[in-house]
Order: C-alpha cells, then sequence, then structure tokens
C-alpha cells in the first residue's frame, strides 16, 4: 500500500486536494477532524485537557474560548496542549492505516497540516504539499473570515509568518500541487498523479 503524506499552510487549498482524492475513493485521513472529535463533548482528549488546563472544561464539554485564551496569555500552553494531542491522533492514524492494509487499499491519503513537525512523513510513501501565492491564500482568509470565521486578515498574516514556508515545504515534498488557479486546475494535477499511480502498479 502507497501512503501520501498530504500538507501545507493555512489557505494553501489542502482541503480541497483531499476532496479530490476521496471523490476519486481514496481513504483520507483528515487529522483536522480527528482533533475535532478528540476534543468534542466527551471525546477521548477531555479528561486530559480537564487535568491539565483547569477552568477549561465544564461537564465534559471543552470550553475553546477559554483555552484559547490560555494559549495566548502563556507560551508553555500550547507545548502542553500538543503534548496530549498529538500522541492521540497518532494513535487514531495508524488505526487507520491499520484498516487500510486490512482492506489491501493500493493507496490512501494522510492529510496532516503538521506533518513534518509531528514525524508522521515517517509513515509516508512519499509527501505531496498544497501551495498557492500568498495573495491567494490571504483573500481566502479574508473571505472565510467575512463568512462568520474567527480569524481577521492581521492575525492571518501573523499566523502565516510563524508556519513553515512554502519554499521548505516545496524542498522537502515529492510532489507539489499548485491550487492558485481554480479547482479545475488542481484537479487535472491530482488526476493526472493518479493516473500515474495506475500505470506504476499495472506495471509491477
Amino acid at each position: 500500500m502507497k501512503v501520501l503524506g498530504l500538507t501545507g499552510g493555512m489557505a494553501a487549498g489542502k482541503s480541497t486536494v483531499a476532496l479530490l482524492f476521496r471523490k476519486a475513493g481514496v481513504p483520507v485521513f483528515d487529522a483536522d477532524a480527528c482533533v475535532r472529535q478528540l476534543q468534542a463533548p466527551h471525546g477521548r482528549a477531555v479528561p486530559a485537557l480537564r487535568k491539565a488546563f483547569p477552568g477549561t472544561v465544564h461537564d465534559g464539554v471543552l470550553d475553546r474560548a477559554a483555552l484559547r485564551r490560555l494559549i495566548a496569555a502563556d507560551s508553555t500552553v500550547l507545548p502542553r496542549l500538543e503534548a496530549i494531542i498529538h500522541p492521540l491522533v497518532r494513535q487514531e492514524r495508524q488505526a487507520f492505516l491499520k484498516r487500510c492494509r486490512s482492506r489491501q487499499v493500493p493507496l490512501c491519503v494522510l492529510d496532516i497540516p503538521l506533518l513534518w513537525e509531528t514525524g508522521a512523513d515517517r509513515d509516508c510513501t512519499f509527501v505531496m504539499v498544497a501551495v498557492a501565492p500568498l495573495s491567494v491564500r490571504l483573500s481566502r482568509i479574508q473571505q472565510r473570515y467575512r463568512r462568520g470565521g474567527r480569524m481577521s486578515a492581521a492575525d492571518a498574516e501573523a499566523l502565516l509568518a510563524r508556519q513553515m514556508p512554502d519554499r521548505e515545504r516545496r524542498r522537502r515534498a515529492d510532489i507539489v500541487i499548485e491550487t492558485g488557479l481554480s479547482r479545475a486546475h488542481a484537479a487535472r494535477q491530482v488526476h493526472a498523479l493518479l493516473a500515474s499511480l495506475r500505470q506504476m502498479r499495472e506495471r509491477r
């Protein structure tokens, strides 16, 4: 089984690429969705969060706003949070890979924003990064914000500045998918990749 790691910066089009794989019938592990599930009411991470960050959990429900305030006020909070969440995500990822192997699927995707930062690339046969020009990414973020998101453009720029630069992602990646032009352009790249992988399997 081939394992394709999929990563990219904020608003780089990673979710669009992941959706294209799902539509093609490829199983996708969504790390962000996994985190949301772990932190959902009575989720697996909630007891540890309650113990580590008193006052952030009430009746089994995480107060995300309270946790965000802690993160903003204390630089030690985020590493402690990651130390709780990342091992649980890794367990869920390994369970996903085990299910895929048992079903003998030829290809699966690990959609993980912090792929290299968490060492998840070690589970991958190859890594693909979604990229888009900074102007496009900022425009996408502003559109999200206008639709009721929780992040301003200034906050987004500050966050992007803290993330791994795209030039470094490109250097590390085996495959680069450009998402800045259109969804159709991204789809053509994904379909070409899938066709290439099928040809590789047929030649074996």
